[in-house]
């Protein structure tokens, strides 16, 4: 292997004739067409689901570059409990913050470029698959509106997946050409982007599976016995050094496996809710819960696809597998969940979606549209109109803290993190009475939710009613001892009651627990000192 130029990526003979979707102008379009569906959400706020964790209460990081190690050494959210190592998501960050400090502006800005690179990386890859520049397009076009993607665009923490996807494709795309002609740089050009990838989220430990894969059963025989060793052995090598990586900088946190495992088992059903949003995304929701979606749409769905697959005359059974593969490859890894809520947003469908895509044009109908006849382009126009909209309206459910908790209760009725975080936005906006409602809301549907009791103590002391205000931090500290705030506040509880001895125990156990917070260590030195 020797040099490397990444024209030969593109260089591959192509079934159309050159048209206006050579060149710089597809990608100049998907660029123009996603800032035009999304540039309201540039003027959207935090919605305080994650992003207030990652960012707001990141300041003092994320705001001096010089912190950037810190960022590769511990985990996403700078947690006790320390379980995804992400440093390139927080270093997007970190980036965003430079440019205008916690202004929402930039990070949205961000978000819609990240989307926007990610489908040009999909075309280019799908034109390579495929030949079919116009097609290619098409579909490259369906993701860029998708409705089933609007969370991982216009909510802030989302573009950990469209990060992910930007790497997996770049270097799915330079293993594609390092197939073309085995060269140094294109083989290194596919470690790096995979190591990146890996940085950004667990998943991409999948990626040298597909890429074997394709190389054993989709372009068979182009790469001779050493090429093919040397992607097995870099791949193993970039993996190894990531989880060394993880290892050191997450400590070797233990995992509970059978929760993750039932976790994993009770998020199995949200198959049929993707499939059936990617096709009719008719039942959208920011905070999706099993007991609120429906599996109709999927039920109905997928055995009309596998239907339609077998009816398929020109369909290629290597590269529908390699599809699914692409599809569940990417997708089942996010149902391992630390606990066993279901839990399955939808911007988590983004990586997916591409697997699926490959799938379709296995099918007649798909592959045998000819863009150059009104019929097609009409009904080319008409699904993207429609997907467009949906994007668009979805998107509004972001705008801010309040209307997107508001839009989690209304659509996941069932989930007690719904109703208790929409009693922060109401405390938030002091309105206490509404806020104590969502709480008890919580406590109804699971008595052992985290923070509920904490937050009712928090309204009750204001409130000064101090017995019912120890009645709920004590019961929070029995769902949840390790919590450093029920501590805190239980303490200030005796404080405000000259009961100092208490106070300064749970203040002491507060500190402990919480290695060190300022705000506790103030308390506690006023305390013995006075």
């Amino acid at each position: 292997m020797s040099g490397f130029s990444f024209g030969r990526m593109f260089r591959r003979k192509i079934n159309e004739p050159v048209d206006w979707l050579s060149a710089w102008r597809p990608y100049f379009l998907i660029l123009a067409l996603g800032f035009l569906l999304y540039s309201q959400t540039l003027f959207f706020d935090f919605t305080y689901f994650d992003d207030s964790i990652l960012i707001l209460e990141k300041t003092e990081i994320l705001r001096d570059v010089r912190n950037i190690g810190q960022l590769f050494t511990t985990d996403a959210f700078f947690s006790v409990h320390k379980f995804y190592y992400r440093p390139l998501l927080n270093l997007s960050f970190m980036l965003d913050f430079q440019l205008g400090g916690t202004l929402p502006f930039f990070f949205h800005l961000s978000n819609i470029l990240w989307h926007c690179l990610a489908v040009g990386l999909l075309f280019n890859f799908l034109r390579l698959l495929t030949g079919k520049r116009r097609l290619s397009f098409f579909l490259s076009l369906i993701f860029l509106v998708h409705p089933v993607l609007t969370q991982a665009v216009a909510w802030i923490p989302g573009r950990n997946d469209s990060l992910l996807t930007i790497f997996i494709l770049a270097a799915f795309n330079v293993f594609l050409a390092f197939l073309q002609r085995p060269r140094l740089r294109s083989y290194l050009g596919y470690l790096f982007f995979f190591f990146c990838a890996l940085l950004t989220k667990e998943n991409a430990i999948v990626l040298p599976v597909l890429i074997i894969f394709y190389f054993l059963f989709i372009d068979r025989g182009r790469l001779n016995k050493t090429d093919r060793w040397l992607i097995v052995a870099g791949s193993g090598t970039v993996a190894l050094i990531w989880f060394l990586m993880r290892n050191f900088s997450l400590g070797g946190e233990p995992i509970d496996y059978l929760s993750a495992f039932t976790g994993f088992v009770h998020n199995l059903p949200a198959i049929l809710v993707g499939v059936g949003k990617l096709i009719l995304p008719a039942n959208l929701s920011v905070l999706p819960n099993l007991f609120d979606s429906t599996l109709l749409y999927g039920l109905i769905i997928s055995p009309l696809l596998v239907l339609a697959y077998f009816a398929s005359r020109q369909r290629r059974g290597r590269y529908a597998i390699f599809g699914l593969a692409w599809f569940f490859m990417f997708l089942l890894p996010s149902f391992i969940r630390l606990n066993d809520l279901p839990d399955f947003l939808e911007h988590r469908l983004y990586l997916s979606l591409v697997g699926f895509l490959i799938v379709l044009l296995e099918f007649d109908w798909i592959k045998n549209l000819n863009f150059k006849k009104p019929t097609s382009k009409i009904i080319g126009l008409i699904v993207l109109a429609v997907f467009a909209g949906l994007t668009f309206w979805h998107s509004g459910n972001f705008k801010n803290r309040l209307v997107f908790w508001e839009r989690a209760v209304a659509d996941a009725p069932h989930s007690p993190l719904a109703h208790r975080n929409l009693g922060v936005m109401y405390y938030f906006e002091n309105d206490l009475e509404r806020a104590e409602e969502q709480y008890r809301q919580a406590l109804e549907l699971n008595p052992s939710e985290r923070m509920a009791h904490n937050n009712l103590g928090i309204i009750y002391l204001g409130k000064e009613d101090f017995v019912r205000a120890e009645e709920e931090f004590l019961a929070e500290l029995q769902n949840n001892p390790g919590y450093d705030k029920a501590l805190f506040n239980l303490g200030d509880l005796y404080y405000n009651q000259n009961r100092s001895i208490e106070a300064a125990r749970f203040w002491r156990a507060g500190l402990q627990i919480s290695h060190g917070n300022a705000e506790i260590a103030q308390r506690l030195f006023l305390l013995e000192n006075r």
